[in-house]
């Protein structure tokens, strides 16, 4: 099957379930869930998760996976609430909230280095590495704030509840992300590289790419867009805890699963987190609605997301979406089926990024 023509059946199948979902759950909760405000609501809580799950997807393009996302976005939201209330009485708010982005993005930027640094270099596999970081993150945030919650001066508020043109500003700014990662990712060097690598590390040295400088950019990026998560979600409540968002990391590992980028590396479509945290966002919206008060809501939401993932395997493989495009063999480096295929990787990467 050729790649490009499963790429397409995935996108059918992703754009079928999103509106597929909307008229279902409409038709469960008409008075409440179609509604402009309903909408904006679900677009407001669809920018953390899809900034995480965008984490996810860079991170399985180049093989590998960052589980430490959550830990890092929580400290760098407490980073940035720490820094705001110590400066604004001497900077004001305006500068106070610069300084406080700056130090979340430090944060983020450091978290990165730190990761892709060990996944580079020790050669272990990225999912211990990570697991062990996010003990370590977690740690120092706890040992910092005494694991008590750190509260802001709501100078932030603009990007958790804000809007423009009547769409959340938190958002837009995540669509403003996938968008520059979709370029980055399909139109330039270090996005060819990212998918070369991911294809086949041992390929790729033989072409002389610099893989460990890949790793170690790809896991900073990750680290930004999880500080980035961070914030959101510390703009959004004006607090931020050691213990914020754990729920937040299956569900992005979920989406990045479900827009059927490669998990083992090198394909895959960054913007289809844009479609795959949407319809992730109306199943648990849209059952939390049906059942209103009942309290096995959240159950039923999670049970919908299991739901969710295996009807879209299923479409997808029945429109002609191969396994390998789907990526659903888990964790396999430089198998003698990617070194047997070295001259596909360009055209992977210029089809399915």
């Amino acid at each position: 099957m050729d790649a490009r023509l499963g790429s397409r059946a995935h996108i059918i199948a992703l754009i079928g379930l999103v509106v597929g979902l909307f008229i279902v759950m409409t038709m469960l909760a008409p008075n409440t869930f179609p509604t402009g405000r309903n909408i904006a609501s679900m677009a407001n809580q669809m920018a953390p998760i899809g900034l995480l799950a965008l984490c996810i997807a860079l991170t399985f393009l180049v093989g590998g996976i960052d589980l430490s996302i959550v830990a890092v976005a929580n400290a760098a939201a407490i980073a940035a609430a720490a820094t705001m209330g110590a400066l604004e009485p001497n900077l004001g708010a305006g500068g106070a909230t610069v300084v406080g982005v700056v130090a979340a993005l430090a944060v983020g930027l450091v978290a990165g280095l730190v990761n892709g640094s060990l996944v580079a270099y020790l050669r272990v596999h990225p999912i211990p590495i990570t697991l062990g970081t996010l003990a370590l993150f977690t740690g120092v945030a706890t040992g910092i704030t005494g694991g008590s919650t750190v509260y802001g001066t709501e100078s932030l508020n603009f990007l958790g509840s804000g809007t423009l043109a009547g769409i959340p500003v938190s958002f837009l700014l995540f669509a403003l992300v996938v968008a520059a990662l979709a370029f980055i990712t399909l139109r330039t060097r270090f996005g060819f590289r990212l998918y070369s690598v991911g294809a086949s590390e041992k390929v790729s040295r033989f072409a002389r790419i610099d893989v460990e400088r890949v790793q170690i950019t790809t896991y900073v990026l990750s680290g930004l867009l999880a500080a980035t998560a961070g914030l959101v979600m510390f703009a959004s409540t004006n607090a931020a805890n050691v213990s914020f968002g754990s729920s937040y990391l299956i569900q992005a590992i979920l989406v990045a699963v479900l827009t059927g980028i490669d998990t083992n590396g090198g394909r895959g479509r960054i913007v289809l987190v844009l479609l795959s945290v949407a319809a992730m966002q109306q199943v648990q919206t849209g059952i939390n609605m049906a059942l209103g008060r009942w309290g096995g809501a959240n159950f039923a939401a999670e049970f919908g997301w299991g739901v969710l993932l295996i009807v879209v395997l299923g479409l997808s493989q029945r429109l002609g979406d191969g396994s390998r495009s789907s990526g659903w063999r888990f964790w396999r480096k430089d198998t003698p089926q990617a070194e047997a295929e070295p001259s596909g990787v360009e055209p992977e990467r210029s089809t399915t990024g």
